[in-house]
């Protein structure tokens, strides 16, 4: 089949569906990619979510659900066992609540240092070359007048001005990149805080804490009343995440996809579609308060169809594979030829409201029919937003970042933090529940009547209430009244399933980390600072684990804002920020230079610093020690009015304290103060010589 080279006029019924066997292939792939992902990822995950945030009775639920799919549940299998108090434990909160506000407490500091060059030596620089090499070492008799060639004395020359102008070129390029660097860390630094990267941030990690995988999407921000647009980063969750599921590493994936639902018109814009293309699958949450749907229905995905039909659902399709030209669907498929002139980085946007590529209509030509070039329409439609995939080392080098704590060797998605803990987990919701039947049960009272006692008695003891009640007999015929009206007590309850439930309660603790010292408590007394020291570096190696995960993470994201920034920033887009100057070196020389300078890390390395909830008394206790050493020193140095040091360290000092350091650190006035005391106290001393002196030669005369 060619798609594309021949021009095909716009009413031929092949044109219309020239791109369907193309978007079949790929809905038969995303089908595929569902299905894997579910084995190999949703099923856990999903109990994770529930352990977090599901219904109070979830594992109940699930269990029914099991049993009427005749699914064993051991035990649960029968409807005899299932409890009346029904108890889901979800553990999972305990774990977002403890890791996520140590993990991600403030937006981090993004550091955008360029690289240093090397330092060559001139024998280095001309090593290749052994006539200079030997003219080189001639330079000390030459200096010495042994030898007084001027024939050789103009190459020498020649040599060195040749090495000191490649001296100062490397020096004038590292300069440029210093301020180049400065100019982006500025902006990144101000698109942390615009962009609310710490509310996207904090819901990716609680996804990863809770299922293992979190996911942020580098995207540019046009602000709807115009003004500057804004790199950000913005979480999607990973039940709209698909990836190549022939891949056995993340290295190895060829193409991802994510899945959007938005309003029908808001689709036909973003596209440049005409107003009633496409057809919507989905009823909005709108139309369904409204009334308008009056069957509710639900697909796999938990979307609700309706009457109104306003919610169109499409993916955006990522491939480095080429645009679905070598896709197979079972044996009888055939390559389908004319898209190879797409590259094979393609963008690929398919829905399933229609036959053709969102991004591709019908009337974009592959080939330019004047030129029977590659169409730069239909490339500009198919390109990523980004050549993020120059930077294929650093996460694959996709439009997403992902952040995972425990990733599975030979698989392609990770693990949940919690999934060791699982059969764990659903054994306490099992026992709590019948545990709280059980406390019901035995805090029952059965009274037991003589059946020839009076029926007054039966019917006061059926109409008791509160804690007492008097029971009036009329007489005693010679009997005890324990044989006419008795109480019979439930068994004692076995203490031993307590302690069962505390020791696979620990269990599950120490499966995710969430151990007493993570709360504050200690089960027995520290008696040294020394046990205090190992306990507490052992207690931070997963967090600490975890912390160095996350700052990785968010270095990609910074990287990749950066790489959004270059390939689509304009001078009014930065102007606001970085001023007129800066502005102008970022449009003029910035703008035109290989954008694979920023992603692959040939002139600036990016580095978010620790978004981790500090630690005030372990940095008070480190500037008290280093402290002792600093202090006599910076005291000496302001004698001489360099009031640096002590003003670094007083700052430093009062934000661990979180009190404003300014009024304690010395100003420019103080200085130039110290200054002139200083030369006062010299022109005293000095006087004072002069004085001893002359006293001195009187006294000797």
């Amino acid at each position: 089949m060619d798609v594309g080279y021949n021009p095909i006029e716009a009413n031929s019924e092949s044109r219309l569906n020239r791109y369907a066997p193309l978007v079949s292939r790929w809905r038969g792939v995303l089908r595929a990619a569902k299905a894997h992902r579910k084995k190999e990822f949703d099923r856990d995950a999903d109990e994770a979510r529930n352990f977090f945030d599901g219904p109070t009775n979830y594992y109940w639920t699930r269990v029914a659900e099991a049993a009427s799919d005749q699914v064993s549940q051991g035990f649960l299998s029968g409807e005899a066992l299932i409890p009346q108090f029904k108890i889901s434990v979800n553990r999972m909160f305990d774990a977002v609540a403890m890791f996520g506000p140590a993990l991600y407490h403030q937006n981090p500091t993004v550091a955008v240092t360029p690289r240093k060059p090397l330092s060559v030596s001139i024998d280095t620089f001309y090593a290749h070359d052994p006539i200079a090499t030997e003219l080189i070492r001639m330079v000390p008799a030459m200096q010495q007048g042994l030898i007084a060639d001027d024939q050789l004395m103009e190459q020498v020359v020649e040599l060195m001005q040749v090495y000191e102008s490649a001296v100062q070129n490397t020096e004038l390029r590292a300069q440029i990149n210093t301020d180049h660097s400065l100019i982006l860390e500025s902006l990144v630094n101000y698109y942390q805080q615009e962009g609310r990267k710490q509310d996207e941030g904090r819901k990716a990690i609680t996804e990863a804490i809770v299922t293992g995988l979190g996911l942020l999407e580098p995207i540019l921000i046009q602000p709807p009343a115009g003004g500057p647009r804004v790199p950000s980063c913005r979480f999607i969750s990973n039940r709209d995440f698909y990836a190549d599921p022939d891949a056995a590493y993340w290295r190895d994936v060829t193409w991802i996809a994510i899945k959007r639902t938005a309003p029908r018109n808001v689709v036909e814009a973003r596209f440049g579609l005409p107003e009633g293309a496409l057809k919507g699958k989905f009823a909005s949450n709108s139309a369904y308060d409204s009334g308008a749907v009056k069957q509710v229905r639900q697909d796999p995905d938990g979307k609700t169809p309706g009457v109104c039909h306003d919610i169109v659902e499409y993916y955006d399709i990522f491939s480095k594979n080429g645009a679905g030209q070598r896709l197979r669907i079972g044996d009888q498929d055939k390559p389908l030829s004319g898209l190879e002139v797409l590259g094979d980085y393609v963008y690929l946007a398919i829905s399933t409201s229609c036959n053709y590529p969102l991004n591709l209509p019908h009337a974009v030509d592959l080939i330019d029919p004047e030129t029977m070039e590659p169409s730069e329409d239909a490339l500009q439609r198919t390109s990523w937003p980004a050549p993020f995939w120059d930077d294929a080392l650093s996460d694959g080098g996709w439009p997403i970042v992902r952040l995972s704590f425990y990733e599975n060797p030979g698989k392609l998605w990770p693990i949940s933090m919690c999934k060791p803990v699982l059969p764990e987990m659903r054994f306490m919701n099992w026992c709590m529940s019948f545990l709280a039947d059980g406390v019901a049960a035995g805090s029952k009272i059965y009274p037991a009547v003589l059946k020839s006692a009076a029926e007054s008695l039966k019917q006061q003891l059926a109409e008791s209430r509160g804690p007492f009640t008097v029971l009036e007999l009329e007489s005693i015929t010679g009997r005890n009244i324990n044989e006419i009206v008795s109480f019979l007590k439930a068994p004692p309850f076995n203490i031993d399933i307590w302690n069962m439930l505390a020791q696979v309660n620990e269990r599950i603790d120490k499966g995710l980390g969430l151990t007493e010292l993570m709360y504050g408590l200690s089960g027995r007394q520290i008696r040294s600072a020394a046990e205090a020291n190992y306990r507490q570096g052992n207690i931070n190696i997963r967090p600490d684990d975890m912390a160095s995960r996350v700052e990785d993470w968010l270095s990609i994201t910074a990287a990749r804002e950066i790489q959004l920034l270059l390939f689509h920033g304009m001078y009014e887009d930065v102007e606001p920020i970085v001023g007129s100057i800066g502005a102008h070196v970022f449009h003029t020389q910035m703008l035109a230079r290989d954008i694979s300078a920023i992603t692959r890390e040939f002139s600036y390395r990016v580095e978010a610093g620790s978004a981790r909830k500090p630690n005030k008394d372990t940095r008070i206790a480190q500037l008290n020690e280093i402290g002792q050493y600093l202090l006599p020193v910076a005291q000496n140095a302001m004698q001489w009015g360099v009031t640096k040091p002590f003003n670094a360290f007083i700052e430093d000092y009062g934000r661990a304290m979180d009190i404003d350091p300014t009024p304690y650190m010395l100003s420019e006035e103080d200085q130039r103060s110290i200054i002139q005391m200083q030369i006062l106290l010299g022109q005293g001393q000095q006087q004072e010589e002069a004085g001893q002196m002359e006293g001195g030669e009187d006294e000797a005369t």
